[in-house]
């Protein structure tokens, strides 16, 4: 997210309304797919379990349809770039759902405890922030390397698009001896299955919380490159150390937020990192050119944030399948993580449109080295202001939520009394 709509605005061309539409068009479809995809990983039974025959298709599948997003033909026209931009989106799109939706349920399989899930998660955490620093760093060094942008990007499909397959296929073969439900539901409503998630209060609640801080983040994330390109003046060489700041503080911070959750409770904790990440949110909309190194400081404490924002709710997530258990008398795994992966991507996607009409709005012109004054303010107020108002929605909703841990120990006896 934080190099797709500069891909398509700068290395393609695209207007940035237009490169907004064709990230969020393919989102629009997830409403359907994702939580049907769940469903279906709910019915299934095989050898292999559930949800690792999807693992296995997703990973193998990814790797190529990231890099056909990122390989574009030499179209002249726009028209075709955005429907290219669209179709390719979608494939990858459909592949990486086919991949983590399954993957994601997992996690309320291999343990029902309520701090048990969160430490599980904690590792996944970790390891993502690898992830994300390996990507933040490796691909403006990538894309760096070739004579235009956008053979640059094609390099990096090609590259990361690899990485994605070979680390999807390690999560299926480490898998083999995982801790498993199975419990196939027979039937299918695809009406039944959304009005039982809808009913889910509790995770309606994180839902509406999670959507409104992946739409801070797809906006932030969207509006970083150009924010630190045509704002504050960095290289290309100074991207990658800031982004490494970020996502090694990240990732070093998880463990305390584990740590933090533990003692006071995963809300009280969320809530914490939630207005961490809110007023950081606040300084790049003054932060003058010549300041640029208070970004380190700034992007280490909005880190620390971050760190329990993508722990947290990952981490609270498994436990509204026990109260639609109770709730339906049966295990929905899939389908509230099909619904869950819905939430994150359609944020991701309406944060970056936002961004691409604020953008539009403002007067920026895609490809050109200077921008005007009114383009530069459009840019601090899509990189700092939106993304505030959006956390602080985020905390809002948040009060509302009530499934700590003795609620969440009170409806599993509710559920072991059932059977």
């Amino acid at each position: 997210m934080i190099f797709f709509l500069f891909y398509l605005t700068e290395a393609q061309g695209l207007s940035p309304a237009w490169a907004g539409l064709a990230l969020l068009a393919p989102r629009l479809l997830d409403a359907v797919f994702d939580p049907i995809l769940g469903a279906i990983s709910d019915r299934t039974k095989t050898r292999w379990g559930r949800r690792r025959p999807y693992v296995f298709v997703g990973s193998m599948l990814y790797g190529v349809t990231f890099y056909a997003f990122l390989a574009m033909p030499n179209f002249e026209s726009q028209i075709h770039k955005m429907i290219y931009a669209i179709v390719a989106y979608c494939a990858a799109s459909f592949a990486y759902s086919i991949m983590t939706v399954p993957y994601s349920a997992m996690t309320a399989e291999m343990t029902s405890d309520y701090k048990e899930r969160t430490e599980l998660v904690g590792y996944r955490m970790v390891a993502a922030r690898v992830g994300i620093i390996g990507a933040s760093v490796l691909t403006p060094i990538i894309y760096a390397t070739q004579p235009t942008l956008a053979e640059g990007f094609r390099l990096v499909g090609m590259a990361l698009g690899g990485v994605m397959t070979l680390t999807g296929l390690i999560a299926f073969f480490t898998t083999h001896s995982a801790p498993n439900i199975e419990k196939p539901i027979l039937s299918f409503n695809a009406v039944s299955e959304l009005r039982a998630v809808i009913n889910n209060k509790p995770f309606a609640i994180l839902f509406g919380v999670f959507l409104c801080q992946n739409i801070a983040i797809g906006a932030s994330a969207t509006a970083l490159v150009y924010f630190l390109t045509f704002v504050m003046n960095v290289s290309g060489a100074m991207i990658g150390p800031l982004l490494t700041v970020a996502g090694v503080t990240a990732a070093i911070f998880t463990p305390p937020w584990v740590l933090v959750s533990r003692k006071v409770g995963k809300r009280p904790a969320y809530f914490a990192s939630l207005v961490v990440t809110c007023l950081m949110a606040l300084p790049g909309l003054f932060l003058p050119p010549p300041l640029v190194f208070l970004l380190f400081g700034v992007y280490f404490l909005s880190a620390v944030g971050d760190a329990g924002n993508q722990l947290l709710p990952n981490s609270m997530a498994p436990d509204t399948v026990e109260v639609d258990e109770l709730n339906t008398g049966e295990r929905r795994e899939g389908a509230i993580f099909g619904a869950w992966a819905f939430c994150l991507k359609l944020g991701m996607a309406v944060g970056a449109f936002l961004v691409s009409l604020v953008l539009e709005k403002y007067g920026f012109r895609a490809g050109e080295s200077v921008q005007t004054e009114s383009a530069i303010w459009g840019i601090r107020l899509s990189y700092c202001l939106v993304p505030f108002a959006l956390w602080a929605g985020a905390i809002a909703l948040l009060r509302n939520y009530s499934l700590d841990e003795a609620r969440f120990n009170s409806v599993k006896s509710a559920i072991q009394r059932r059977y």
